[in-house]
């Protein structure tokens, strides 16, 4: 049984980010049932990306869509808007991403729903929230990435501004909305009532920063530095970066800079002693071992380093990476069939449920495909709602949805502590299982110039709202302690290599042995299988591997890792969406489970529409605009560009309507859409030419009341004036017990109009060891 087996979601979302939820929940075992307007459908049918359609629809359309049946409805019609509320009468859960305002006016609001089916979780997506100046903005990845600050950390030092090269925005929204929904529905179980779960895109842009955001407001508002060159993290020290060898690219993830001068052969190198120096004087370090690393081949410093366990790897292309073992091992892709023959080439999802891979081979719908069979549906009688007793109910009224839930959290790093950070800011209990002595290596792990209390600022923006628990695992006395809390827990997870819970007796089959329903869940680097399943899975050889780093710059830039630890922030937020379904099923069926997520399937989910896309263009290389890039299978007028003062973003948009409101009449003569791919690069540099002659603000006058999708380009200090940011409550304030507050971010998620904060900083190491071995007689 899939944990989300006989839910039903009503889906009257459009393009990416809520549908992108909607495909999880299809993937884990829910009826997610498209509400679509007749005719044409959704919009994201059409969205144009590098001209490749399947039976008419965009095949990214596809791509989010497969595994989900299509019901067409008129909401202007009252005869079709009562069979949109008879189904609301039978489902669990609608979501949308209509603007502020769309759903009052036909009656498909929040309250009206609950007064059909008070059961309901009711989830909206928006683009900036239900308040303030920006409530009516569109909500467009580009423009999100744009006002949130992010385009600020990818690229290198003199690099305008660099979006990362995905709809990053839209799918972490979308990842985000999908764990809210899943709470509601664990709330839902224990107390019988529905509620409104609400995501804004703006919120999910800075969860995903508040690793970077906690340093920011640690070091008083000084802005990140992207180091000169080989950049790919503005807050980590030298050597983190993808450096060009003889003949192809090396990336190295954190070492010890002296340590590795040793293992090149560099005196000049292995000089740099001080751990300090790594991050203050990073440029000239970078400089030198690029000059060293170009001497050689990447194979000749792979047999080097890698015996030595210094954190490298290749850097891979997708010919490369989907025609290599590694690759294969993971049976990442599936092939779905069209109703008329059609086929499409795209990966699976991400999480394994009880060892099993979750494959599906159920095609995107055409529009209004199951209108007949749903309707003869409405025509039969309603199955009463499923009654559950599993999970204890919360006290309080207002409680969190995961208030009782104890997890027992032995990962490290950032991966694991990402996903049970989420799961604390939900409402569970989260005690952080660490070694005597050092604790979590995250407490030492970077190197910048900023700490809190002696620690990296890192692991307490990732390790606020936890207790820590001392135990050495290598011992009997420590695994005794350790059993003591997995007898009352509900959740167990770690991030440790393949092979080593075994070998310590923490495997999935003691665990359970030991409590029989322990949803168990572990995170790997590769997975269990395969060649690469004992390399060190670390965010940036991860993105290196996976092709990732391909999709960011411009063409002739090389491999541009993406500037923050996106792979084990979406290793983590997959592993939570794993754990959430799993925690829904074990209260409906009592039953535990296994849930399993490596980095690798994780960073290749995530390039989904990118990696659909080369399979469907025959293997055709990601091809990057030469200027102006924000997305390699997007054509113009997609991406940023400097102003006379600033910098202004377009995402997509007719160009010879751009070249009439912009007084711009090159562009008149573009009227054919498939040029906007073909000849991207001519119209972006005659973009660029006219746009850099005047303001921001003056170009925003003429697109905005147009309804052009365009946005300033803002770093944090700017973003942190606007009332759009103030309006949101986004950060809080955590105090630790030693007094020290700090600033950091609070989950991105609202449930029924509550923001959830929690005003409790990160653990000193062991600070409730001993209250816990009273408490579970460890």
């Amino acid at each position: 049984m899939l944990p989300l087996e006989g839910i039903v979601v009503l889906e009257f979302a459009q393009y990416m980010a809520a549908p992108t939820a909607g495909l999880r929940m299809a993937d884990l075992g829910a009826r997610v049932i498209k509400i679509e307007r007749p005719g044409s459908g959704e919009a994201g049918r059409q969205i144009q990306v590098k001209n490749l359609f399947v039976d008419g629809d965009s095949l990214i359309f596809h791509t989010i869509n497969r595994n989900k049946e299509s019901f067409t409805a008129d909401l202007k019609n009252p005869t079709h808007l009562e069979k949109v509320r008879e189904l609301i009468r039978r489902a669990d859960v609608i979501t949308h991403n209509f603007r502020p305002g769309v759903m009052e006016k036909i009656g498909l609001d929040a309250p009206s729903v609950h007064a059909i089916n008070p059961r309901l979780i009711y989830g909206e997506v928006t683009g900036f929230g239900n308040a303030g100046p920006w409530k009516n903005r569109p909500g467009q990845d580009l423009l999100l990435q744009s006002l949130s600050g992010l385009t600020w950390l990818t690229g290198n030092r003199d690099d305008p501004p660099t979006p990362f090269g995905l709809a990053v925005v839209d799918m972490l929204c979308g990842i985000h909305f999908a764990q809210g929904l899943m709470a509601a529905l664990i709330q839902r179980a224990r107390t019988g009532a529905g509620c409104s779960v609400s995501v804004s895109l703006l919120e999910s842009a800075l969860d995903f920063q508040f690793e970077v955001l906690t340093t920011y407001y640690g070091d008083g508002g000084r802005l990140p530095q992207r180091s000169r060159k080989y950049n790919a993290h503005a807050y980590l020290s030298a050597p983190y970066g993808v450096y060009p060898t003889r003949d192809g690219y090396l990336a190295l993830a954190m070492n010890d800079v002296a340590a590795l001068g040793r293992a090149l052969g560099s005196q000049q190198i292995a000089a740099y002693r001080k751990a300090s120096a790594w991050f203050s004087r990073r440029d000239e370090i970078q400089t030198l071992i690029a000059e060293h690393l170009a001497g050689r081949t990447t194979a000749d410093w792979l047999a080097i380093l890698e015996p030595l366990d210094i954190w490298c790897s290749d850097v891979f292309d997708y010919a490369t990476l989907t025609s290599h073992d590694a690759f294969h091992s993971l049976q990442m892709e599936q092939t779905v069939h069209r109703p008329g023959g059609a086929t499409v080439h795209t990966l699976r999802c991400p999480i394994r449920i009880d060892g099993q891979r979750l494959f599906s081979d159920r095609a995107a719908p055409s529009v209004g495909q199951e209108n007949d069979a749903i309707e003869a549906e409405l025509r039969k009688a309603r199955n009463p709602p499923a009654v559950s007793g599993n999970l204890p109910v919360p006290a309080a009224a207002d409680a969190k949805p995961l208030e009782g839930i104890l997890v027992v959290d032995l990962s490290q790093f950032l991966s694991g502590p990402c996903a049970s950070l989420r799961l604390a800011d939900l409402g569970a209990r989260v005690i952080k299982v660490e070694r005597p002595e050092t604790g979590d290596i995250c407490r030492e792990l970077y190197v910048s110039d900023i700490r809190i209390d002696g620690e990296s600022t890192t692991f307490h923006a990732i390790n606020r709202n936890k207790e820590s628990f001392v135990a050495d695992l290598k011992t009997e006395a420590g695994l005794r302690k350790l059993q003591a809390l997995l007898r009352r827990a509900d959740v167990m997870m770690h991030n440790f290599r393949p092979g080593v819970t075994d070998r310590l007796g923490l495997g999935y089959d003691a665990i359970r042995a030991l409590k029989p329903d322990i949803i168990y869940g572990s995170i790997s680097g590769y997975g269990a299988e395969g060649p690469w399943r004992k390399k060190p899975g670390q965010d940036l050889l991860v993105q290196a591997l996976s092709g990732l780093t391909w999709l960011s710059g411009a063409a002739g830039d090389g491999p541009v890792p993406m500037g923050l630890s996106v792979v084990d922030q979406l290793a983590g937020m997959h592993l939570a969406q794993g754990l959430l379904a799993c925690l829904y099923r074990r209260a409906m069926t009592g039953n535990g489970a296994l849930v399993e997520v490596s980095m690798l399937e994780s960073a290749l989910d995530f390039q989904f529409e990118a990696i659909t896309t080369f399979r469907h263009d025959g293997g055709a290389p990601i091809e990057r605009s030469r200027c102006n890039a924000a997305h390699a299978a997007l054509g113009a007028p997609y991406g940023i560009y400097q102003t006379a003062d600033g910098y202004l973003a377009l995402a997509m948009g007719r160009i010879p309507q751009l070249g009439e409101l912009l007084g711009c009449p090159s562009l008149l003569t573009y009227t054919n859409p498939a040029t906007w791919f073909t000849e991207r690069d001519e119209i972006k540099q005659i973009l660029a030419a006219h746009l850099s002659s005047r303001s921001t603000r003056h170009w925003l006058d003429l697109l905005e009341p147009a309804d052009i999708w365009c946005a300033e380009v803002l770093n944090w200090q700017q973003l942190a004036g606007q009332e759009a940011f103030t309006v949101l409550g986004m950060t809080q304030t955590v105090e630790r017990r030693s007094g020290t507050r700090y600033r950091t971010t609070r989950c991105p998620i609202s449930f029924n109009g509550r923001k959830l904060y929690a005003a409790r900083g990160s653990p000193d190491l062991g600070e409730h060891t001993a209250v816990l071995s009273e408490e579970f007689g460890a």
